[in-house]
């Protein structure tokens, strides 16, 4: 069963698609009453509206192409309530505000423990950390973090994430939590990792996840390309489209969207600086049949590129 949370983003992901909809150049009468139907299914879909559309205010206007705007006049009052929409959801959502620590989007940051131990945190994550005189615990509460683990065997290293834990057994470490996945990869040593009902050992380049309640397979990975982020670069090998702009909008402030489901499996494999993100985001565009449609800086809509 989902949490809360998840429902809540599940919510913003339906309505980020409505914006892509709603401000489409082939937008038609029933995408409007379909989304205002939407927006009064329940009570938490119209307070999402209207909270965004107030950020929306506060922000900026948006000032769409001309073209756009004199070709489809009655829909400038779609356009100018909806787009908010895609523009300020995710500011309040799992902002984790009380951690112990916490980085921003686009911002990593390094933390040294009492004990000698280091984190890594990854952009968009927030750790809590716990000492006591007989185990030192980590709580991720969201995002990714590298931990570099001192040794200290009377008082175990432990990670927790959800429902599972992660025990350094003398180790270089990372744990991810994005979304419904918990994702364990070892770098150096072992690590005891342990599910609701299920646990496994894993060695140097070794990768395990947990979803749907219960542990996967073990699984051999170049940690050099699965931990690239610690220096600045994600590596993807033929990962699907909608995977790769999840872990680009960790680190590039606004949002990627994508406006056709046609291109959410597509296969992209390649390296991006993370400081150069736009012409990583450029590259993609020209290696592939899409187009990037710019709203403003903050929101890219990423359509099928149209055949000659």
């Amino acid at each position: 069963m989902s949490s809360p949370e998840d429902r809540q983003e599940q919510i913003e992901h339906i309505a980020q698609r409505w914006v892509v909809r709603l401000t489409s150049d082939n937008v038609q009468p029933g995408d409007v009453e379909a989304a205002r139907a939407w927006c009064e299914e329940h009570p938490e879909h119209r307070q999402a509206f209207v909270a965004a559309r107030r950020l929306w205010q506060l922000s900026a206007h948006v000032a769409l192409p001309e073209t756009r705007r004199r070709a489809r006049p009655i829909w400038r009052w779609a356009t100018a309530a909806v787009l908010v929409l895609a523009v300020g959801l995710g500011l309040a959502r799992h902002a984790a505000w009380d951690a112990d620590y916490r980085t921003a989007q686009g911002e990593q940051r390094r933390i040294e423990l009492e004990d000698g131990s280091r984190i890594l945190l990854d952009a968009g994550s927030a750790v809590d950390v716990a000492f006591s005189a007989d185990g030192r615990v980590i709580t991720l509460r969201k995002g990714v973090a590298l931990f570099e683990v001192a040794h200290d065997p009377s008082r175990p290293f432990r990670v927790l994430a959800g429902e599972v834990s992660a025990t350094a057994l003398g180790t270089v470490y990372a744990v991810g939590r994005l979304g419904d996945a918990i994702e364990v990869t070892v770098a150096q040593g072992r690590v005891a990792v342990k599910g609701a009902a299920d646990r496994a050992t894993l060695v140097a380049g070794e990768q395990v996840a947990w979803l749907g309640g219960a542990l996967g397979a073990k699984l051999e990975v170049d940690t050099d390309k699965a931990l690239a982020w610690r220096h600045g670069r994600l590596v993807f090998e033929m990962a699907p489209l909608a995977d790769v702009l999840a872990r680009l909008q960790r680190y590039r402030p606004g949002y990627l969207l994508i406006g056709d489901d046609k291109l959410r499996d597509l296969k992209v494999s390649g390296t991006f600086q993370l400081d150069r993100l736009d012409e990583g985001l450029a590259a993609l565009e020209q290696a592939f049949p899409l187009k990037i449609q710019r709203y403003t800086d903050y929101l890219l809509v990423l359509d099928a590129r149209s055949l000659p």
